[in-house]
């Protein structure tokens, strides 16, 4: 129901909700902690929506995908721990860069 919910959304209220099928999945409750792919998927989320829009804020990203603002700093702080994005700027004024030699999807 959360799909179609945000599929009008973008239709009819000209929202831009994402509809990737993996968004889906992060409310999921996993009873078994060992499997990073819930992890993965979320850390893959954060990176999309980076490069989507590089001046999004990590409020905005917890917002958007309904989970905790410290979840989403943690993706982050792993994504730069990587070396897959870094902050240009502030964090007011800043914006997030792509670092050279990541593959685009």
């Amino acid at each position: 129901m959360e799909y179609f919910d945000r599929f009008f959304g973008n239709l009819v209220l000209g929202q831009t909700n994402l509809l990737k099928n993996r968004t889906m999945q992060l409310k999921v409750d996993t009873v078994n902690d060992a499997f990073d792919t819930v992890n993965d998927t979320v850390s893959d989320t954060v990176f999309d929506l980076i490069k989507a829009n590089n001046t999004i804020t990590a409020t905005e990203i917890s917002e958007r995908l309904g989970i905790s603002l410290s979840t989403v700093k943690r993706k982050i702080k792993e994504l730069k721990d990587k070396n897959i994005i870094q902050r240009v700027g502030s964090d007011k004024t800043g914006y997030w860069q792509i670092c050279a030699g990541i593959q685009q999807k």
